[in-house]
């Protein structure tokens, strides 16, 4: 449980602890009961497993089982469902995720193998030291999972946890002075102890490599695997951690930015490759050049104009092979070594799995006109898979055809067809939850029939329909501008976005969002913004005639109507910042405490009585000897030895010396303890022995040089605890 704790840095919240407490609790507590009624290690396995599924079925498929807690059919159905459901919440979800039921299901039943691995290598074997490679797995899935270093105290629980298990008993118990050393070295290194080793760290590193790789975490530019599947057919397959970081319960802070003159997007990757079938993917990335140095203008862009600004990014909670950039940009420093730049798809990146550090961005933020751009004219020096349109269905080209056949240029087609899903008329919706599916192609089903769903499928379709039409475009996964905390923007998980970019002769890729927010995040360029809200002119004075609208731009109401929704400029910011989530970890921790608390109990309830003791002993109250002859019995039972009954004081006096090695001094003064005591039982007299605090002294002393307490018996006092077995 303590190795556990390696969870809570990739699960948001404490709902899998008490589940996972219960687990292994049911576990360990059916070893113990097997072990005492005598059955042999494979009857103990087998019946922590068949405990292990009823723990399962009642906290999991408790209304599926017989009684609430016997499995049957329907309860397996029910937990392989609940199992199967896993897969989606790993494959898109970014960590710290929500810890929802189908997570408290897979780790109470990791925790549930574990606990009965380390119980049978621990008791059952007999050689704990070696559960420490079975506990390593514990924490390789966390920390392959998270993006970053798992919190020091979930390290320090661990150690604490194991350190615990090695001084709870095992050999070392036995590996006294008197120990022969070819029976340690054979406990050691003997055949079951290196099978057991072998196992475990198979299973650690073949751990370590399957699940290196979920989410965005160890993939590498250029090495897209086909587990990256789209969302519904048009997901975006290199970020699938998109829709993760979207909908999750827990804000992230990534990044905070300084001199950020105006709110702009900032760019991780761009997408050129449409395949109805998979969606979006990262295509034809190349070795590009080296990133430190100046950058040369993107492929296809001859004109450098716009507003040079530099940006300082410090990277949070962010670590990927991508390094997000604002505009254009024309140099990156302070970021490390072996990073590249590909002007063609305008992406920095690199092949080295490493910690993203702070950096510095000299970027260009292009601000055209809406006239420069309706005007841009001439070849294209692009690649051409930019303007592929092969395998778009009909009716979606049909449809891009109709949304822009009044509109004279290629900008104005683009205006017009960014418009079609933002106007409220057209009915879509920003939605986490998309619609359901109809049995035709994702695509169509947003456009014709869904019409709900968030930036993924906004950015998707708009770039299709783009295509369908002739103009090059790609789609850009990465963040807002995030939100204004003193002199710097933090960028959140919050923000994470993919919008458009269309290609224009001479200015190159300009930026387009489709998505229908309405809480403040848009940051359109000026360009779009203009085209998309002209400015209202002056109403014309009676008899004159009205102004012809500009290309593509909306017929304003008629006088005195309502329009259906507010304009997206006067919505009111409604984005919060991160809310604090200090509290989980403030009930880890306290929970923590309070185990640690109940651990030390023993051990204070034995320094309190022996403090309490000394001092009457000290002070020569009455029943002083039979007091010290308590407390040297009650030091024996520390050693493992229960007295009994039926023995004399003399007789537990000869053998205590005999079986503890006590020295000449150690053994007298135990005899003279023994003669004190029988004269307390047997003719006592008012007179105190003055000499009872001096030999109790050299009774401890004697024990403490012949036959020192190991660390388990020293933190769990056998003589404070209840009795399980007498000798």
């Amino acid at each position: 449980m303590c190795a556990s704790a390696a969870f809570a840095g990739v699960l948001a919240d404490l709902r899998w602890l008490l589940p996972s407490l219960i687990t292994v609790v049911a576990v360990v507590g059916t070893g113990v009961l097997g072990r005492r009624l005598g059955w042999p290690n494979v009857g103990v396995a087998a019946g922590q497993l068949a405990v292990l599924l009823v723990a399962l079925t009642a906290l999991f498929a408790g209304s599926s089982a017989f009684l609430g807690v016997l499995p049957g059919p329907a309860a397996f159905g029910e937990l392989a469902r609940l199992l199967g459901g896993t897969r989606e919440l790993i494959s898109t979800g970014v960590p710290p995720v929500a810890a929802e039921p189908p997570l408290q299901a897979l780790v109470c039943l990791g925790l549930g193998v574990v606990a009965l691995l380390v119980d049978l290598i621990a008791v059952g074997i007999g050689t704990p030291a070696v559960t420490g490679l079975v506990l390593l797995c514990v924490f390789a899935i966390p920390a392959s999972l998270s993006d970053r270093m798992l919190p020091w105290w979930t390290f320090a629980l661990g150690g604490a946890g194991y350190a615990l298990l090695l001084a709870s008993g095992g050999h070392h118990r036995r590996w006294r002075r008197y120990e022969e050393p070819d029976r340690v070295a054979h406990t050691l290194f003997g055949r079951t102890t290196s099978v057991v080793a072998g196992t475990a760290g198979v299973i650690a590193v073949l751990a370590g490599s399957v699940f290196t790789g979920v989410g965005t975490e160890g993939r590498l530019p250029g090495s897209v695997p086909e587990e990256f599947g789209g969302t519904d057919g048009i997901g975006l397959q290199p970020f699938t951690s998109l829709r993760g970081q979207l909908n999750r319960d827990q804000v992230v802070e990534l990044f905070r930015v300084r001199g950020l003159q105006q709110d702009s997007y900032l760019r991780a990757m761009t997408l050129r490759k449409f395949d109805p079938r998979s969606g979006w993917q990262l295509d034809g990335l190349t070795q590009g050049v080296d990133a430190s140095a100046p950058l040369p203008l993107p492929e296809g862009t001859t004109i450098g104009r716009g507003r040079p600004e530099r940006i300082e990014v410090q990277p949070i909670g962010y670590r990927d092979p991508w390094l997000p950039v604002f505009g254009t940009p024309v140099e990156v420093s302070g970021m490390g070594r072996n990073w590249r730049y590909d002007p063609a798809a305008g992406i920095v990146f690199t092949q080295t799995n490493q910690e993203t550090r702070p950096y510095t961005q000299q970027v260009i933020v292009p601000d055209p006109s809406p006239e420069e751009l309706r005007s841009a004219r001439g070849p294209m020096p692009i690649d051409p898979a930019y303007v592929d349109a092969s395998g778009i269905a009909p009716e979606v080209a049909d449809l891009a055809r109709r949304l822009t056949e009044n509109a004279p240029t290629e900008f104005d087609k683009a205006v017009a067809l960014n418009r079609y899903f933002t106007d409220p008329a057209n009915g879509f919706r920003y939605d986490l939850t998309t619609a359901p599916a109809t049995g035709q192609d994702a695509l169509s089903d947003f456009l014709f029939r869904g019409k709900r769903g968030f930036c993924e499928q906004y950015a998707s379709s708009m770039a299709v329909l783009l295509r369908s039409i002739g103009i090059p475009s790609r789609v850009a996964v990465g963040f807002t501008a995030g939100y204004q905390d003193g002199t710097e923007q933090v960028i959140t998980t919050e923000d994470a976005h993919a919008w458009v970019e269309a290609y224009f002769p001479g200015w190159g890729w300009q930026t387009f969002d489709p998505t229908p927010l309405s809480d403040g995040r848009t940051a359109l360029p000026q360009f779009l913004d203009t085209a998309l809200h002209p400015p209202q002119a002056a109403a014309p004075l009676p008899g004159q005639p009205q102004p012809a609208p500009a290309p593509g731009a909306p017929v304003p109401p008629a006088a005195g109507a309502q329009p259906d929704q507010p304009d997206a400029r006067d919505v009111p910011d409604q984005r919060r910042e991160p809310a604090d989530r200090t509290w989980s970890v403030a009930v880890l921790v306290l929970i923590v405490l309070l185990v640690c608390a109940g651990a030390a109990s023993p051990l204070a309830v034995r320094e309190i009585r022996r403090g309490q003791r000394l001092q009457a002993i000290t002070e020569g109250r009455a029943g002083a000897a039979d007091t010290a002859w308590r407390e040297v019995l009650d030091e024996f039972r520390d050693r493992g030895y229960q007295p009994r009954d039926t023995h004399t004081a003399r007789q537990l006096a000869e053998r205590l010396a005999k079986d503890h090695d006590l020295d000449a001094t150690g053994t007298d003064a135990l005899k003279q303890l023994v003669k004190a005591v029988e004269r307390e039982w047997y003719a006592p007299t008012s007179q105190a022995d003055g000499t009872l605090p001096e030999t109790l002294k050299a009774i401890t002393a004697s024990l403490q040089q012949n036959a020192p307490l190991d660390l388990r018996s020293r933190l769990f006092p056998r003589s404070a605890l209840p009795p399980w077995r007498t000798s």
